[in-house]
């Protein structure tokens, strides 16, 4: 056997190797990533104050105070999934496009299991801008930006 044919084969193994490991790597990246939890066939519209927004990846988080409709003047805190920071930055979004106290209305996709919140697709601040979120149950198909 010729010595460089088994330093080939070795390179060849070697970079096979890795290519499996990084695609192994790629789908449980993916795996993480479900919106199996949301009802992307539903949208739904809420009108509130905004309590607390965690700017951190992998997700933003958005809580909200809304005026509870099922005890009159009692407010419930929803809870609401965005994009991640990337996303949201590449979509004009900022860090304080939204800040506590603020007045805003929410588009979403409901959770499943009927608590309050979902998946954030519109955000309109108090000066009347409209923020999307591209990401999420119910988007087209590649109209995530690229990251």
């Amino acid at each position: 056997m010729n010595p460089r044919e088994v330093g080939w084969k070795r390179i060849v193994r070697r970079k096979l190797a890795g290519l499996v490991l990084l695609l192994t790597a790629i789908g449980t990246a993916q795996a993480h990533h479900t919106y199996a939890m949301f009802d992307g066939s539903k949208s739904l519209t809420v009108h509130g104050t905004i309590a607390k927004v965690e700017w951190s990846n992998p997700h933003v988080f958005v809580w909200m105070y809304v005026l509870s409709q099922a005890t009159p003047g009692k407010y419930d805190l929803y809870a609401f999934e965005s994009g991640s920071v990337g996303e949201l930055t590449h979509l004009g979004w900022s860090s304080t496009a939204l800040k506590a106290g603020d007045k805003a209305t929410i588009e979403y996709h409901p959770l499943r299991d009927g608590r309050r919140g979902g998946h954030l697709t519109t955000a309109t601040t108090p000066d009347g801008r409209v923020l999307r979120c591209l990401s999420g149950p119910g988007a087209p198909p590649g109209s995530a930006p690229p990251k």
